[in-house]
């Protein structure tokens, strides 16, 4: 064992004394080689290793200091080049660029910085626009949201309008989470601007008590206003609840209770909230339950008669006014495993 590992340690040896020859045989024509290909870490990496002996060792050491100032002025280069890229948004233009210096001067702590600063960099630009497109995706959902709702009450017995209605809901209800989470964040890193918008978007789209909590919470942060911006903001919290109001009541007026529902939430959640918001909440929890009864019995007497479909529709239409509701959620259950059975008997048979 021993003698096959002193002969591996010598050839180790002869090899490397090898490599040391042969660059140090001709170093200048491969420094000069290099520096041409701003390969200037393998350049100083050679004259490194030349030895004060060398006869040319005096000369080859001014060569480096040229060298390692041009290095340095390549970094430097890099640097401005990579942020200037990156500025403009050419993102894959600076990263590679910076990359390529890297592969040239690998051991350089400016540019290993200046790479770590671009991904930073990146990745919260990526995180904005991330936000910018939830955040147009929240407000396109409360554009469209009532048109789904008063699309459903014209054709109440259409499964497409409530199926688009149930998927928008529940797109909505997706976007407010994930805009209150990203609030909370805001909060926690004390970006009241970014808690601002988000919170307040989720608010609209879903105002959920986590939602209702986060958004108390920024209250609190922001503070009371200033005296001018104070009554400003009044007038404008008054305009916006008299908004309300009115499409609360031409909700209500089309029987359209889901997005009667969600206006009046957002209706109770206003400073001043109008003087009769409790009459208006008895009578639309009176609508509603009469509503959510009709669409129950309905659906019993769908089933009755084998229109298992029909009668998952009538229930859904009564869940998404009353989801706590034990009974139709039972309903619900119960049609939803017959159906799946009788797909599952279906497809067994076409394919026998």
């Amino acid at each position: 064992m021993y003698p096959r590992l002193l002969s591996l340690l010598l050839l180790l040896t002869l090899n490397g004394c090898a490599y040391l020859a042969s660059v140090s045989g001709d170093v200048g024509s491969h420094v000069e080689r290099w520096v041409a290909e701003q390969e200037y870490g393998k350049a100083l990496a050679a004259l490194s290793h030349i030895k004060p002996e060398h006869p040319d060792y005096a000369a080859l050491m001014k060569k480096r200091a040229v060298i390692a100032r041009r290095a340095g002025q390549y970094e430097r280069e890099t640097v401005n080049q990579g942020m200037e890229l990156a500025r403009q948004g050419q993102w894959e233009q600076a990263l590679e660029r910076t990359a390529l210096a890297l592969s040239r001067l690998p051991d350089s702590s400016v540019l290993q910085d200046s790479q770590r600063r671009l991904l930073q960099q990146q990745a919260a630009r990526l995180e904005q626009l991330e936000l910018e497109l939830l955040l147009a995706r929240g407000e396109g959902l409360l554009r469209v949201l009532p048109v789904y709702s008063t699309r459903a009450s014209v054709a109440p017995h259409a499964w497409s309008t409530q199926s688009d209605l149930r998927t928008a809901q529940a797109e909505a209800a997706r976007v407010g989470a994930e805009l209150t989470r990203l609030g909370r964040i805001a909060l926690e890193r004390k970006e009241l601007d970014k808690a601002r918008r988000t919170l307040s978007l989720a608010l609209r789209l879903h105002p959920d008590p986590e939602t209702k909590q986060a958004n108390q919470e920024l209250l609190r942060r922001l503070g009371p206003p200033a005296p001018a911006a104070k009554a400003a903001g009044k007038a404008a919290r008054e305009d916006e609840t008299q908004e309300l109001l009115q499409r609360y009541r031409q909700a209500y007026a089309d029987k359209n209770w889901g997005e009667a529902q969600r206006l009046l939430a957002l209706l109770e959640l206003q400073p001043t909230p109008p003087d009769e918001l409790a009459q208006l909440r008895s009578e639309l929890n009176a609508e509603v339950a009469e509503a959510v009864n009709q669409h129950t019995e309905r659906g019993i007497a769908l089933y009755s008669r084998g229109k298992y479909e029909q009668a998952l529709a009538a229930w859904r239409k009564a869940q998404q006014l009353d989801p706590a509701n034990e009974r139709v959620n039972a309903h619900v259950e119960r049609a939803e495993r017959v159906l799946e059975k009788l797909r599952a008997l279906q497809e067994k048979r076409s394919g026998e």
